[in-house]
């Protein structure tokens, strides 16, 4: 019988990260080359979107970690979560309110994409997760790493 080889688990998150930033990089640059960078979007749209993929990410999450509300403090509490599922060092909250919170992420997105006119990838997901938690709330990156900008800034906001 042969011995299994023990792999850290670290080593395999850090290991398939790589794979899927690779894979979407490199799907992402392909169509935004063949079709341009609005086909690129809506192709990552539609993906998310298809049986509801991150809607039912964004409820197992909720579920799992008992965010039971549906408030400005439980779409942070989220994004504190799954920023710490994908690694995402830095995540810090600079303001917050019943209806607004303001957050800095000093290292940028997971998947910085190089190409400023597919940027907004990273919007339609975070929209996409808002709108689960509140169909009210929407979210804007008024600063970006992928702009120029030293960090990324993003504003949740839900209408009264």
């Amino acid at each position: 019988m042969a011995k299994t080889l023990a792999i850290p688990w670290e080593l395999k998150y850090k290991f398939i990260r790589g794979m899927l930033t690779t894979l979407f990089k490199g799907v992402m640059y392909e169509i935004r080359e063949k079709d341009g960078a609005a086909a690129a979007l809506e192709f990552y749209e539609k993906i998310w979107k298809r049986e509801d993929r991150v809607k039912n990410m964004t409820t197992t999450l909720k579920d799992v970690f008992k965010i039971e509300d549906n408030d400005m403090n439980a779409i942070y509490k989220w994004f504190v979560i799954f920023n710490e599922l994908i690694g995402t060092e830095g995540y810090t909250q600079l303001e917050q309110s019943k209806t607004f919170c303001r957050v800095r992420v000093p290292i940028g997105c997971a998947w910085k994409t190089d190409p400023k006119d597919i940027s907004d990838w990273v919007l339609i997901f975070f929209n996409i997760v808002v709108k689960t938690i509140n169909p009210k709330a929407t979210v804007e990156r008024p600063k970006g790493m992928c702009a120029g900008d030293s960090y990324c800034e993003y504003v949740y906001k839900i209408e009264e």
